[in-house]
């Protein structure tokens, strides 16, 4: 009895001699295109280490001694050393750049410090937002809401009264293949699609049309004392310009009166001149030596007859 005791403590002393040193994995999510900044703490560097290294899926990165400054021996393009000696920072992370990073001490003895599990994501994109009206009454709408995204999609049906929507089941989530998350929500009138992952975040939203139009009937009441002053007033106003342009022609047509009376006042002129003694151009003489000699000359040419009377 007491040699087994005795040989199950040894194997519990052996097992925590393996674990230990170990620590737990802290997993890290960078978006791609960002940095990342490997730590370790001062005090989590054990005394009288000779050589410690920062390791990137267990192949050294970067290599540090008391005694000597740092070595970079990977990614030397995009690696810096920061004022922390044991601090590192990784720049413009891709998709090659996932993967485990581990700080260990390797003199005097083995010894792991700290180990990140990194994940590289692109940014998300909107997520697609559908809705469907399923039913249309005066007093209520039912819609289908789909959100979709990387051949993955969730519903969710809403039902709108007079004032308020209310989601039936709450508020569904969900995850597409490649791990984004998807989640459909009311926002006000609205309704919204979130797509996000660990790193970013993106929205569609869309108005509830369906409730504006049938939910609230009293919106068509507002129309209508809208439009009817424009519909009552429209006839009326057309008839006012007609008969203004009607005005218009008829004040034409009193102006040739006018040319009317010209016409008379110029024939009364003529008139005038012909019983005129100033448009007489008759001659009337004797006969005698002076009508000879008068009738000896050329008549002036407004002379239209002689008439010659006989002498006394």
């Amino acid at each position: 009895m007491a040699k087994n005791v005795t040989y199950l403590l040894h194997l519990f002393l052996v097992f925590a001699l393996q674990i230990q040193g170990s620590t737990s994995v802290t997993r890290v999510f960078v978006q791609t295109g960002k940095d990342l900044i490997l730590n370790v703490t001062e005090a989590e560097i054990p005394p009288k280490s000779q050589l410690w290294v920062w390791q990137f899926n267990s192949a050294a990165m970067v290599k540090f001694s008391p005694d000597s400054q740092p070595t970079v021996v990977s990614h030397t393009e995009r690696i810096e050393v920061l004022e922390k000696k044991y601090c590192v920072k990784l720049r413009n992370l891709q998709k090659s750049d996932m993967g485990i990073y581990t700080a260990k001490v390797l003199l005097p003895k083995e010894q792991k410090l700290t180990e990140y599990n990194v994940t590289v994501q692109d940014p998300v994109s909107p997520g697609n937002l559908t809705l469907n009206c399923m039913s249309n009454t005066t007093s209520s709408c039912i819609l289908k809401v789909t959100c979709s995204a990387e051949d993955s999609f969730i519903n969710s049906t809403v039902t709108c009264g007079s004032q308020t929507c209310n989601q039936e089941g709450g508020e569904p989530r969900g995850v597409t293949k490649s791990g984004t998350s998807l989640h459909i929500y009311l926002f006000k009138e609205s309704l919204v699609c979130n797509h996000s992952n660990q790193v970013s975040w993106d929205k569609s939203i869309k108005k509830i049309d369906c409730c504006t139009q049938h939910g609230e009937p009293r919106h068509h009441y507002w129309y209508i004392v809208l439009l009817l002053p424009i519909i009552v007033c429209t006839p009326i106003i057309c008839c006012r310009h007609k008969k203004g342009n009607k005005d218009n022609v008829d004040n034409t047509i009193y102006d040739v009166p006018e040319l009317k009376n010209q016409t008379e006042k110029l024939e009364e002129r003529v008139e005038d001149e012909v019983l005129s003694p100033t448009t007489t151009y008759s001659v009337v003489s004797h006969k005698s030596e002076k009508s000879k000699e008068t009738t000896g000359k050329n008549p002036p040419e407004s002379v239209y007859a002689q008439i010659i009377m006989p002498s006394r």
